[in-house]
């Protein structure tokens, strides 16, 4: 876990992550990454420094965030770059492959409807990076116990796992699988490669349901898990992900924080 990123974007939560991703960051070693964008379609009829003084602006919102937080020694390191901030996780991510995105959602609300919101939807949906959406207020505490909720018992690469491994070394985490049988299942579906069963504890909890989220609904409160986590899948836990970059909450929600995984297109 060398690398994590905070996305700035326009959450007023920002400070509350970042405390999150630095009492995360802090049983690593972590590099600390913020990051926020400014605009690039800027008129050519501009003013030639307008360019420089949003970078300016940028920078400084950066560095109010740092300040309103305890940094326990930690040299954070912050990205201002011309662009959409998508571009600027992806542009930073070639140059030092990031390991997490920390993002809060939209809202704890169950009366919200909103999730995920734009920001952290996009990073789930665009980038190859896994998210930790922690949730708003919360200080980060080291899980033992995790349930891990997944339609497929294979995966395209073990390195995908990565995340869930370095967790379960550092703080004898405990993973309790939930093997969802969705209609359009296939009997493959439910056999497990070695990469997947050497990482749970227990055998999965097979159950039948109409999504994995209702299986999660169903097995959450027996399991009581302290961290969530799914795959990123076009056809998987954030389908609607791929028809808006949103998540409303009558589609997922949840309490504890919540890890999602992503197979890489290169791995380290």
């Amino acid at each position: 876990m060398k690398n994590i990123l905070v996305p700035i974007g326009i959450s007023p939560e920002v400070s509350n992550c970042l405390q999150y991703a630095i009492d995360l960051a802090e049983h690593f070693g972590s590099t600390l990454y913020i990051v926020d964008a400014y605009p690039s379609g800027i008129p050519t009829t501009s003013i030639a420094n307008v360019k420089g003084i949003l970078k300016e602006k940028t920078f400084n919102r950066l560095k109010e965030v740092i300040h309103q937080v305890d940094r326990k020694g930690f040299d954070i390191q912050y990205v201002a770059q011309n662009g959409d901030l998508v571009s600027a996780v992806r542009s930073l991510d070639r140059k030092v492959h990031l390991d997490m995105i920390v993002v809060t959602p939209q809202n704890n609300d169950i009366s919200d409807e909103v999730f995920l919101g734009k920001v952290a939807g996009s990073l789930i949906k665009r980038t190859e990076v896994p998210v930790m959406v922690a949730p708003i207020g919360a200080r980060f505490n080291p899980p033992k116990r995790m349930l891990w909720a997944f339609k497929k018992g294979q995966v395209q690469n073990p390195k995908t796992l990565g995340p869930l491994h370095v967790l379960q070394k550092k703080f004898k985490l405990e993973i309790h699988g939930l093997l969802v049988k969705t209609p359009g299942h296939r009997p493959k579906d439910l056999d497990m490669d070695a990469a997947v069963g050497a990482t749970l504890v227990t055998e999965p909890t097979v159950t039948s349901n109409a999504t994995t989220y209702q299986a999660v609904l169903e097995h959450f409160h027996s399991h009581e898990p302290d961290l969530l986590t799914v795959f990123r899948r076009e056809r998987g836990f954030f389908e609607k992900l791929w028809e808006t970059n949103v998540v409303y909450k009558r589609e997922f929600y949840c309490s504890v924080p919540l890890l999602v995984l992503k197979h890489r297109s290169q791995y380290r």
